[in-house]
């Protein structure tokens, strides 16, 4: 990539994540360039992050209607999936599937709902219920 040919974003919500670059300089020679996210990355960055609200607010309407357990809406806001929840709060693959569904999850006891409430990095009366 020539020299010039580097486009340079710098917006408050991603002026703070720099990256590298490498270009030519005019006789050859590569030269480093520290510089902000260009547009093509702001815009698939922010498409992403506009995937993930979706994904949240679904899942916030789901607890809200009683379908899944507030653990789901938890997941999705810290981007887990079962599995990384299950090595994270220590509990059995298995059973985080079960205490996905609203049945299950209330029946749940301390000890374990301290366990999800550790993961997700909440107190367990942030656990039980969905703002």
């Amino acid at each position: 990539m020539e020299a010039n040919q580097n486009p340079v974003y710098k917006d408050k919500a991603y002026g703070q994540f720099r990256e590298l670059s490498y270009s030519y300089q005019d006789g050859g020679a590569f030269e480093k360039t520290v510089g902000y996210h260009g547009e093509a990355d702001r815009l698939v960055l922010q498409q992403a992050w506009d995937l993930f609200r979706e994904r949240i607010e679904s899942a916030r309407q789901l607890v809200i209607s009683g379908k899944v357990s507030p653990v789901v809406y938890y997941m999705e806001k810290n981007l887990l999936d079962p599995l990384n929840l299950s090595m994270m709060a220590g509990v059995a693959l298995w059973r985080v599937k079960l205490h996905l569904k609203p049945g299950f999850f209330k029946r749940l006891n301390e000890k374990t709902l301290q366990k999800y409430a550790d993961a997700f990095n909440i107190t367990t009366e942030q656990l039980k219920k969905v703002d």
